[in-house]
């Protein structure tokens, strides 16, 4: 049954905290700096094992200093007249123009799980037919163009050769799975990969996740790792699910099956978080060397509003130059009208995913892009209908860019293993270069188009040659035995 959780907020939610961004790994110097200038005590994210560390203060600190991107989080009791000291120290008025040198101060928001029940699809779907149909009748509209702009039309619905292992629609459309006769083969599975899903945790018990190697950590005050929600199950189940799920009945939907899991829980059991949970979650990730960020979690951006949030930005900088890279869900906010790509995926330096249905079309919920450079839409996964693992050892279907975000993790994961030296930048531009072109929609829906797992030639057996023997000229021929 597909998952219904789209939280009605069109307005920026605040929690009453400061982010403050500086400098990456200058733990000791910023806490002192900002002791001497303003007089605030901070905590380091050094002094937790594997930085596993949440973002609320410890006792006796005003906030607490992430090293790895450089994001401090500073408390709600942390005097005001105090930030604003530390904020005055080097403002920078037009955002992130260029390397960042010194804090930048920014209210931090409630940030939401996106997922979505197709239903506002279907509403879709049913608003633009009706709208067609009165113009058609009206003479407004050429029949052949109306049809060819109907949401769902028959695109370039993908199609497999016979012998293609059974897998959910998203898996063989991306190439993730493909038949075992052939020229192309896809052989990675993410061995050696660490892929961590920042969501509302996982079920750890889920039995197609037994042997795994998983790595989990919650940053949501009072909650376990534990998912008590569904969509992070769901999400890792796509990125990182097994080749071969436990239940026979059951297609495979997972693609990188081999990848190490890291599991951050940074939203609630509600599917709600905060800008500073999720913020804790990256640095870890970062921290302990994962490769590939996943985030299916935003909140809506108001038309108009070109900015975007200055401390996920330079946590995604900080991350891609450790070579790690962050996709981000597009947001499914467009069912009543086309709107602009969720933060913090309008980041520049996150991969913005947005979602397509089986006929390859945009999905009437997914925000597209509308400020470039930023906010755009940068690559599509499949996002309708998806199967996936949920808790309790089950399966479910859900819909949303939520869902078309961990397929784009999961292949990251196929590529970084098939080459060191894909990682950060070098990995975003190897899923965009290889994706698969989607003409008839537009890019700022679509982006460089549906992404593709990576694909090899197979080698083919070469049949040894037969000596070949010359007969002498004048010779009479040999005879057959």
């Amino acid at each position: 049954m597909d998952d219904f959780h789209q939280f009605p907020v069109t307005e920026p939610q605040y929690t009453g905290r400061i982010l403050m961004v500086g400098r990456p790994d200058d733990s000791s110097a910023a806490t002192r700096e900002m002791k001497r200038a303003a007089g605030l005590t901070i905590a380091s994210s050094l002094d937790f094992k594997d930085q596993d560390t949440g973002a609320e203060a410890p006792a006796g600190a005003d906030g607490v200093f992430l090293n790895e991107i450089g994001v401090t989080i500073l408390s709600e009791a942390a005097d005001p007249a105090a930030v604003s000291r530390l904020a005055s120290l080097n403002l920078f008025a037009e955002g992130l123009a260029g390397e960042i040198e010194g804090p930048i101060a920014e209210p931090e928001q409630y940030v939401y799980a996106l997922a979505d029940d197709g239903r506002s699809y279907l509403r879709g779907f049913r608003d633009a037919t009706n709208a067609m149909v009165e113009g058609m009748l009206a003479g407004d509209l050429d029949p052949d163009e109306a049809a060819q702009a109907l949401p769902g039309a028959p695109i370039l619905r993908p199609t497999l050769p016979i012998g293609t292992p059974p897998a959910t629609w998203g898996l063989k459309a991306c190439h993730v799975v493909r038949p075992a006769i052939g020229l192309v083969s896809q052989p990675y599975s993410g061995r050696g990969i660490r892929v961590a899903v920042l969501d509302t945790g996982m079920d750890l018990g889920h039995r197609d996740f037994a042997g795994r190697t998983i790595r989990a950590a919650s940053f949501v005050p009072g909650e376990a790792v534990n998912d008590l929600h569904s969509h992070g199950t769901h999400c890792i189940g796509t990125a990182c699910g097994p080749r071969a799920p436990v239940d026979p009945a059951v297609v495979r939907y997972g693609i990188a099956h081999e990848a190490e899991i890291w599991a951050g829980k940074v939203l609630s059991n509600a599917g709600s978080g905060q800008d500073g949970w999720i913020l804790a979650g990256i640095n870890w990730a970062v921290a302990n060397g994962c490769q590939v960020v996943s985030m299916s979690l935003g909140a809506p951006v108001a038309i108009g509003s070109t900015g975007y949030p200055a401390a996920y930005e330079a946590a995604a900088r900080a991350a891609l130059a450790r070579g790690t890279l962050i996709v981000a869900a597009a947001g499914n906010d467009s069912s009543g009208g086309l709107r602009p790509v969720s933060r913090p995926a309008n980041c520049p330096s996150i991969m913005a995913v947005g979602a397509v249905g089986e006929t390859l079309a945009r999905a009437g919920f997914s925000n597209v892009g509308m400020y470039a450079p930023h906010g755009s839409v940068d690559i599509a996964g499949p996002g309708v209908g998806v199967l996936s693992s949920v808790p309790g050892g089950g399966h479910g279907t859900k819909s949303g860019t939520s869902m078309a975000t961990p397929h784009v993790a999961g292949i990251a994961a196929l590529y970084a293993q098939s080459s060191a030296r894909l990682r950060g930048a070098a990995l975003w531009q190897a899923l965009t270069a290889h994706a698969q072109s989607l003409p008839s929609q537009p890019a700022t829906h679509v982006g460089a188009g549906l992404v593709q797992a990576p694909r090899v030639l197979r080698r083919l057996p070469i049949a040894p040659l037969l000596p070949i023997r010359l007969r002498e000229a004048g010779a009479p021929a040999a005879q057959d035995a």
